[in-house]
């Protein structure tokens, strides 16, 4: 169903899908070098954050893909007189649509998590555990 030219995927006279709205702070998901060597793995956490951003880009272009005829009931043409067709493809590529661009933004959300958990655990043994060996020399160990 798409355009000859390069005008792009076909949608009917409704705006075409949007991305939902996710609020994080500046800087959130991006990687930093790891350091220290406590007990979380930050480069297996920066490595499995991988994964979660291919499935996250897979489900990026899987929406041009579903959102082809978006709210345009009548894609079916004349044949299609009750437009039956016409809507039960606008429901299913309205749910489809949805989907991905949903699961899109949790995998990402995802993706971004484990590569700040790794950023926030990186070398806490080093900079945490000096106020416990003083806790330590205190209590006579």
């Amino acid at each position: 169903m798409t355009q000859s030219g390069t005008h792009g995927p076909l949608y009917g006279p409704f705006a075409p899908p949007q991305d939902p709205e996710v609020d994080v702070p500046a800087g959130h998901g991006e990687e930093r070098p790891p350091a220290g060597g406590y007990n979380v793995q930050a480069q297996d956490l920066v490595a499995a954050s991988h994964a979660w951003d291919d499935l996250s880009t897979a489900l990026g272009s899987a929406v041009p893909l579903a959102s082809e005829g978006w709210g345009y009931p009548g894609i079916f043409g004349m044949h299609d007189t009750f437009y039956v067709s016409g809507r039960l493809h606008l429901d299913i590529n309205k749910v489809l649509v949805n989907a991905c661009l949903d699961g899109r933004a949790i995998t990402r959300l995802l993706a971004d998590g484990l590569v700040e958990t790794a950023n926030d655990y990186s070398g806490t043994d080093s900079s945490q555990g000096a106020p416990f060996q003083q806790l330590t020399a205190r209590a006579g160990e």
